[in-house]
């Protein structure tokens, strides 16, 4: 069976502090949604915005709680815009152009069908782990879902929620976490001076020994690679990426880890993991693995072996770093 990747993201939910709407704290997150999900007992009760709101080109979702052992609440956000009617077409290979509409789909009672994309999300405390949502603004109106349930549900009063990207893990620690660096990317621009005997001079020490000391350039680029089933040194990366980061060796730096996980620039990682699940119809991925993948990852975060490791208390609280 084919696999897909996935990405789930962990984001930092706070709350807004406002005169009307004052800030909870701690923000319980998963213990207001377990009531929520307590008193909404149908798609109606679990829809944002209400559905007396809906109109026809308006974005909007409902959410559908999962049956789960734990205090987290896991649940599936599906977002879609009312009355959207993608593109289609009847394909004909034979004529001689395409035939496409517009036109609403129905089903066979003639009912019609919205189009919706499915989102995973694991709450616990003031942690969000969410699946990188292939539609736009996702994550913007699944926290405003959040809050409005629990406005309608639970407490009239519950604050206005923000997700914000969390504390970073310091790069080895990233290495470990994502078993291992698999392949760097060490870049030099064309304006820039890298420091002597840095990664940086050598490429363009490489590049006037290859005979062209005079040739101006965009970029030089350079890429290691580690043997299969195995990672590169990670003490070796890191002076890559402090350089990098210094501005001092190199103009910039990509990372990819075993576990696919990549990064751009340290300084602008966000908490991620990328995994693999089965592939159950085209483009369709298996929830089930999802929802495993997301239970290991939040569990991970409080509880890694590497206690520098852990980014989350076991009540689902973001750990102050020194």
């Amino acid at each position: 069976m084919a696999v897909v990747d996935r990405t789930l993201l962990c984001k930092k939910v706070v709350g807004v502090d406002q005169a009307r709407y004052p800030a909870v704290n701690p923000l319980e997150l998963h213990v207001a949604m377990t009531a929520v999900f307590a008193k909404a007992a149908t798609v109606r009760d679990r829809h944002y915005p209400s559905v007396e709101k809906v109109k026809p080109g308006k974005a909007c979702v409902f959410l559908e709680p999962t049956k789960k052992d734990g205090k987290s609440v896991l649940l599936h956000a599906y977002v879609y815009t009312a009355g959207r009617t993608p593109d289609q077409v009847v394909q004909d290979f034979d004529a001689s152009a395409a035939t496409v509409t517009a036109d609403p789909i129905t089903n066979p009672d003639g009912e019609v069908v919205e189009i919706v994309e499915r989102v995973a999300c694991l709450i616990y405390g003031e942690c969000l782990i969410i699946e990188n949502a292939r539609v736009y603004g996702a994550l913007p109106i699944i926290l405003a879902a959040i809050r409005d349930l629990i406005r309608r549900h639970v407490n009239g009063k519950f604050p206005r929620l923000v997700a914000e990207d969390v504390p970073g893990r310091d790069f080895k620690t990233l290495a470990k976490v994502h078993k291992g660096v698999r392949r760097v990317v060490a870049r030099v621009n064309g304006d820039f001076t890298p420091e002597p005997n840095s990664v940086g001079a050598l490429l363009e020490n490489m590049f006037d020994k290859a005979g062209a000391k005079n040739q101006k350039f965009k970029q030089i680029t350079a890429s290691i690679e580690a043997p299969a089933h195995d990672e590169l040194d990670p003490d070796m990366v890191l002076k890559w990426v402090d350089a990098s980061e210094g501005a001092t060796g190199l103009s910039g730096i990509s990372v990819v880890f075993n576990d696919k996980t990549s990064l751009a620039e340290l300084d602008r990682y966000r908490e991620k993991i990328q995994v693999e699940v089965q592939e159950v119809a085209p483009g369709k991925p298996a929830v089930t693995e999802i929802e495993t993948h997301m239970v290991q990852y939040v569990n991970e975060l409080a509880f890694h072996a590497d206690a520098s490791a852990r980014l989350i208390d076991a009540s689902g609280y973001f750990l102050k770093k020194p």
